[in-house]
């Protein structure tokens, strides 16, 4: 995706900003659409970067970051997962077409906070949005966050707005109420934020479905990661639908066929 532009209703953006472009460059048609398209735009944190020519619509909500994070050194993401909620709910009843939330993530995660954390709030927003008539940008600053958790935060958004570093090379993104589909390859370098992923996933849902129609590869750390989790996570049941032949032979090989982990891998 190489600009906001084309962001649409139900999409989840992953906003790598770099400090050379900086914040300007790409939020000011995205802010403008919502008064175009009749969009209640909620920004959470500032756009840091004064500017006349960027301004939020008349309308905005303009939350300050502090009352989502708090003073303290713990990271409530969770208030602001009910943030967009109660201003979708909101919009709805207002007559707003969508919910707009531009998400300034360098504003709202303290130093310490972990990719862990951060894939389970970012999968949480996933499933709100695929759920919601919502539209939702998480930028968050290449100069701010560290590589490995760039690419790993990126790994769990359909959509993705500047290039981020070399890492895990698949996406895991919500498909339905308790269903995710992951695609692209999912190996040793992937295999951390992978489990990340479903151990958040499987929180949010006891009976998991997985859809793989658009895996191309996972091997055997990929395997051992979602066997392992299965065995450790509070699920009943994870369902993998759409696996091809060779993921489903390996799986075998591998004895997870007949693991204690409640796994079961379909076509």
């Amino acid at each position: 995706m190489p600009t906001l532009d084309p962001v649409d209703v139900g999409e989840h953006v992953c906003w790598i900003v770099d400090p050379a472009q900086g914040y300007m460059a790409a939020t000011s048609t995205f802010l403008a659409d919502g008064e175009l398209f009749g969009d209640k735009v909620v920004i959470v944190g500032s756009l840091r970067e004064p500017s006349p020519s960027v301004s939020p619509p008349r309308d905005a909500v303009v939350v300050d970051p502090r009352l989502i994070r708090g003073t303290g050194p713990t990271l409530d993401m969770g208030s602001m997962l009910g943030l967009v909620r109660r201003e979708a709910d909101r919009a709805g009843r207002q007559g707003y077409r969508a919910l707009r939330v531009l998400a300034v993530m360098d504003q709202l995660v303290p130093p310490d906070a972990g990719a862990d954390m951060l894939i389970d709030h970012e999968l949480r927003m996933d499933e709100f949005v695929a759920d919601r008539a919502a539209i939702m940008v998480c930028a968050y600053g290449r100069d701010r966050f560290g590589a490995a958790t760039l690419d790993h935060v990126a790994c769990v958004h359909p959509n993705e707005l500047g290039s981020r570093w070399t890492g895990p090379s698949f996406r895991m993104f919500n498909s339905g109420p308790g269903s995710w589909s992951v695609c692209g390859v999912v190996d040793a370098d992937g295999a951390a934020a992978f489990s990340a992923a479903l151990t958040a996933a499987a929180v949010l849902s006891p009976a998991l479905r997985l859809r793989f129609d658009e895996l191309e590869l996972m091997d055997a750390a990929g395997m051992r990661a979602l066997a392992e989790v299965a065995a450790r996570a509070p699920v009943r049941s994870i369902t993998v639908e759409g696996a091809n032949p060779t993921v489903r032979s390996c799986w075998e090989m591998l004895g997870y066929g007949s693991y204690e982990a409640p796994v079961e891998l379909t076509p």
